[in-house]
């Protein structure tokens, strides 16, 4: 499924995407799921009182993470054989799921998700793991959708500040380049890659599922120990073993 040329583009620009990998009805189905998850979500966090919560803002955008705990369907669309396929052919042969989570961003959400890699201030002890933005509806210019920096990757882990608009890597006056998506197409982009988001200044939701995997050996920073996460290859090939997903981590990073 992936493509030499793909494989170059990874190494030299840090990402590629692949157009209409899933079908229409495929993502009709998911985003049915996980709507009804984010739901839920959102009604404990009203009955709360709690409208902001980490990055996590009601009315702006919400992170959804751990679907993979909820619902046996998202482990098996999590191993399915085209995310396995991506991540074997860049990192190795023994993968796991590092993290999965929707991010929901809402109409007249006017406020950039900053320029950050996703391993500069995460617990990951690895160069490099991956991720994959799949488009749950059309991801636009206009509501939001994800901006890279091209061949960003290459500078290897660089610092983060805290800023009012979250963790942010860069700057400068470069304005990267925009990553629209149809529905069921997905950027695939190293964790290394300086991205962002846009503002959403449409009418309608932005809607993604980010999954993120490395290698099985990866260790955690803070502790030095292997993380426990669920395995989706082995030696090579295929293999989803959900027996460590009670052992979830707490560490994210997407737009």
């Amino acid at each position: 499924m992936v493509t030499e040329t793909q494989l170059h583009q990874f190494e030299e620009d840090g990402y590629f995407i692949l157009n209409n990998l899933f079908t229409v009805t495929e993502m009709d189905d998911l985003k049915h799921e996980i709507d009804r998850v984010v739901l839920a979500d959102e009604e404990a966090m009203l009955n709360s009182g709690k409208l902001d919560s980490g990055i996590n803002r009601v009315k702006e955008i919400t992170f959804t993470p751990h679907l993979v705990k909820k619902d046996e369907m998202f482990q098996k669309f999590c191993a399915d054989d085209r995310f396995v396929d991506i991540a074997m052919r860049i990192l190795g042969p023994d993968i796991a799921l590092y993290w999965d989570q929707a991010v929901y961003k809402r109409p007249e959400t006017l406020k950039d998700f900053p320029w950050h890699q996703d391993n500069g201030y995460g617990n990951v002890l690895s160069e490099q793991y991956v991720t994959c933005w799949i488009a749950l509806e059309d991801a636009t210019i206009e509501n939001g959708c994800i901006w890279v920096m091209k061949g960003s990757h290459k500078q290897g882990i660089v610092e983060h500040k805290n800023t009012p608009i979250g963790w942010q890597c860069y700057f400068g006056d470069d304005p990267g380049t925009p990553v629209p998506l149809k529905k069921g197409s997905m950027v695939v982009f190293s964790s290394l890659l300086f991205h962002r988001s846009g503002p959403n200044v449409s009418d309608s939701i932005r809607k993604g599922y980010i999954l993120q995997y490395f290698p099985t050996h990866t260790k955690n920073v803070k502790t030095g120990t292997v993380f426990k996460k669920m395995v989706v290859a082995k030696d090579g090939k295929a293999h989803l073993d959900v027996s460590l997903l009670k052992a979830l981590d707490n560490d994210a990073d997407a737009v």
